[in-house]
């Protein structure tokens, strides 16, 4: 960054000296302050780096002044881009920003928008805010290569900034106060610490778990299929909120009556999530793995060497095995991990409709595409199936939301999707409305939910144990700020004493959420694989 000459340009000497204090101290306390937007910490009037900042140029050399300024302005742009990033996380994750943890998401972002957005339209939109901050931080740096105030008053203002400072990291300052950068630069710093802590604390139970190495057959469940159909952003909010309530719960009310007329059986209880908002991948290692993984590191150290899920334990009971994960475009070599019999991916599901902007193909059909092709018939000496189905129609953007089709028979390859393919607004429309988004997002968590429910009224029996769970809650713009993880957990059986051992564990009869917990008391989706060697030692 350079600067100008004076005899040419906007000239800083015919700026008078009272108006340039003004606007440096405004431009550095609002840049500073605005640090604290995404952590909801405000309302502040006064950051004491600012002040601080505004002391030391008073009193140091122009020469070095000039020096510094481009420092500054750097350090500065290089925390406003983070605190972007921190109020993207809190808004998409629920959570603050981990750049330890979260600094390999970047690609999966990019992904993700390009899939709802036109690609030049996000690059074009990332270029812009990028330019509009680089010259308020450019401002910002001619502004500070002068000295603002006379040095007497700078070593004032250095002295009251270093005593706030100091303040602050005791917990003694004035109200409406703040040190926004030094917060935002600790808070990294010790989640870094955080979880680098839970690495070690993983690696260590990784290696001397033995229940975590070696297969366990469930005896209790030989010869019964067992499908685990997983609702996309379905958490506890979409049951608890009123305006997802009203339309979500008509639905469950309607499969509650088609399962009891064909003598089916449902419990609901409630799962933790080990995330919210996204990253489905690490649920579903959760699940699986009975080891609680939270962020892409330690999904990678849990596969650094082979170990036993329960894809093994399935395997060693008998069954087939296999996992339909439509969202995945590229290979997967994770998921060959897990063991496996059969993965199909968006490739390998054969489906020829269009694909919905990110979601790439509607639940109706993934749900076909199982009961086609991967669930054993009712034919003499086929294996019984353990089956994981991560659904994705109920992921955002929210739309189109799809009707379900008249005539299932119709399905064939997917083409009579065609047929939908312009309903609903383009994302860039929706999501103008952020109102609009939400009664999206209800009716999408209903339609999935809706065909769900038609599958298992139609194919579950007294040998089938049908779980379907919430993968994570939906996104903050969702629920709202700071929510549970919690997620719904169905579970239903043609065979009500397979449904005997998720009662012990307080699961309630039909659909309704049981009386809610604190966070704390909820059990994890690590704790499944436990539950069921312990509730399943044989057929109930």
């Amino acid at each position: 960054m350079s600067f100008p000459p004076e005899q040419s340009g906007w000239r800083l000497r015919a700026v008078p000296g009272g108006v340039r204090v003004l606007l440096t101290l405004l431009l550095l306390n609002g840049l500073f302050l605005a640090l604290d937007i995404p952590r909801h910490a405000g309302p502040g009037w006064l950051a004491w780096e600012a002040v601080v900042l505004a002391g030391l140029f008073a009193v140091l050399p122009l020469a070095v002044a000039r020096v510094l300024a481009r420092v500054v302005a750097a350090v500065l742009l290089a925390l406003i881009v983070l605190a972007l990033f921190e109020a993207l996380a809190r808004v998409s994750l629920a959570r603050p920003l981990n750049v330890y943890v979260d600094i390999g998401l970047l690609d999966a972002v990019f992904r993700l928008l390009t899939g709802n957005l036109p690609t030049f339209g996000v690059i074009l939109a990332v270029a812009a805010l990028l330019a509009v901050i680089g010259l308020a931080v450019w401002s910002l740096a001619r502004l500070l290569a002068r000295p603002v105030v006379p040095r007497g008053a700078g070593f004032v203002l250095l002295g009251a900034g270093l005593a706030g400072l100091a303040g602050h990291a005791v917990g003694v300052e004035p109200p409406r106060t703040a040190a926004p950068a030094v917060a935002l630069v600790t808070e990294q710093v010790d989640g870094m610490r955080e979880a680098r802590r839970e690495d070690r604390a993983l690696a260590h139970r990784l290696e001397e778990d033995p229940q975590l190495a070696e297969p366990r057959p469930l005896e209790g469940l030989a010869g019964v299929d067992v499908v685990v159909g997983l609702i996309e952003s379905y958490g506890v909010s979409a049951l608890e909120i009123p305006r997802y309530a009203e339309v979500i719960e008509p639905t469950l009310e309607d499969l509650q009556q088609d399962l009891a007329a064909r003598d089916l059986h449902a419990v609901t209880g409630v799962m933790k999530a080990p995330v919210a908002g996204g990253q489905s991948w690490l649920a579903h290692a959760t699940l699986l793995s009975g080891v609680a993984v939270r962020h892409a590191g330690q999904y990678r150290r849990l596969q650094e060497r082979e170990r036993a899920t329960l894809v093994q334990d399935f395997a060693a009971t008998g069954h087939h095995t296999a996992m339909l994960a439509p969202a995945i475009t590229l290979d997967w070599p994770q998921g060959r991990w897990f063991g496996w019999d059969r993965i199909l991916d968006r490739d390998g599901m054969d489906y020829r409709g269009p694909p919905f902007f990110w979601v790439t193909m509607p639940d109706e059909f993934t749900w076909w595409r199982f009961e086609q092709d991967v669930r054993p018939h009712p034919q003499g000496g086929e294996a019984p199936v353990f089956a994981m189905l991560a659904l994705v129609s109920s992921h955002a953007p929210w739309t189109p939301v799809l009707d379900v089709l008249d005539d299932p028979d119709a399905m064939d390859d997917g083409r009579v999707f065609h047929e939908q393919a312009g309903a609903g607004p383009a994302p860039e429309v929706l999501w103008r409305d952020f109102d609009r988004v939400r009664d999206h997002y209800a009716e999408a968590v209903r339609y999935s939910l809706e065909v769900s429910g038609h599958w298992a009224r139609d194919h579950v029996d007294e040998d089938t144990l049908f779980l379907m769970p919430g993968d994570h809650q939906p996104a903050a713009l969702i629920t709202g700020p700071d929510p549970s993880w919690a997620v719904p957990v169905h579970v239903i059986s043609g065979d009500p004493d397979l449904l005997e051992p998720f009662r012990a564990r307080g699961f309630h009869d039909g659909f309704e959420l049981p009386p809610a917990t604190g966070d704390k008391d909820i059990p994890g989706f690590e704790d499944l694989r436990d539950w069921l060697h312990e509730g399943y030692t044989e057929r109930p």
